[in-house]
């Protein structure tokens, strides 16, 4: 979903993992299982996604899904999909976006834990 928004020119902005919605039809099946993504207020449609947007969007997406149980795996998973070619080519040709990545995650982190505590103080 995120690699045909972002081909599709659109940028979410507020790209979090809380903003998917999953919706299960009366019987659990394989087939049951729809997303949505929620929350598109703030998006922004051109012709091309800036990579600027993209690359905040990615963030904003990899900081919220650190905690959910997601694994190694999974992210690789994410990558390969996402890019689509096969995972040795992305960690190659992506390394300064997955350190961008992992350099913004962490200072969401940070942002997000110092805003908890306050909120928790008060």
């Amino acid at each position: 979903m995120a690699r045909d928004m972002h081909r599709g020119g659109v940028n979410h902005r507020d790209f979090y993992i809380c903003h998917f919605l999953l919706h299960l039809e009366p019987a659990p099946t394989a087939d049951a299982f729809k997303l949505s993504l929620i929350d598109l207020h703030r998006a922004q449609l051109r012709e091309v996604t800036p990579r600027r947007w993209r690359d905040k969007d990615l963030a904003s997406l990899y900081f919220s899904a650190l905690e959910i149980g997601l694994t190694r795996r999974d992210f690789l998973r994410f990558l390969q999909i996402y890019f689509d070619a096969p995972l040795r080519a992305v960690l190659a040709e992506e390394a300064g976006l997955l350190a961008h990545l992992d350099r913004e995650a962490a200072r969401l982190q940070k942002r997000y834990q110092k805003k908890f505590r306050q909120g928790a103080a008060a």
